[in-house]
């Protein structure tokens, strides 16, 4: 009679085109700037709040995808993290995967770019 409400991780992150749109987007974010502008004093200050902003955002977003990509695993090996942000992070950002994931030949401990 009634189908089950589905939970917050379970819902799709991209409803289509009614959920949001890309001027309404852009709006929020030059009042969000423009905001952090008006508290602060130097550039360094800016950049600061912005961060701090997006950091709670990308926070949130990294653990929906990672829930419902790995089933509640997390990845402990660089390897396999880098991975999971070349297909899944970066196609949920980009709306497509990263192009190039590539070894570094200079230096043995710095091992991953992508692009």
């Amino acid at each position: 009679m009634f189908a089950p409400k589905q939970t917050v991780p379970d819902r799709p992150l991209i409803k289509g085109r009614s959920e949001i749109s890309l001027s309404a987007f852009a709006f929020l974010f030059g009042e969000l700037v423009q905001y952090c502008q008006t508290q602060v004093s130097n550039i360094g200050e800016l950049e600061r709040r912005l961060e701090d902003a997006g950091y709670g955002v990308g926070l949130r977003l990294l653990e929906v995808l990672s829930y419902r990509e790995r089933n509640s695993r997390r990845e402990v090996r660089l390897l396999e993290m880098l991975k999971f942000v070349h297909t899944s992070l970066w196609k949920c950002l980009f709306g497509r995967q990263a192009r190039e994931l590539e070894q570094s030949n200079t230096v043995s401990s710095c091992c991953l770019t992508i692009r």
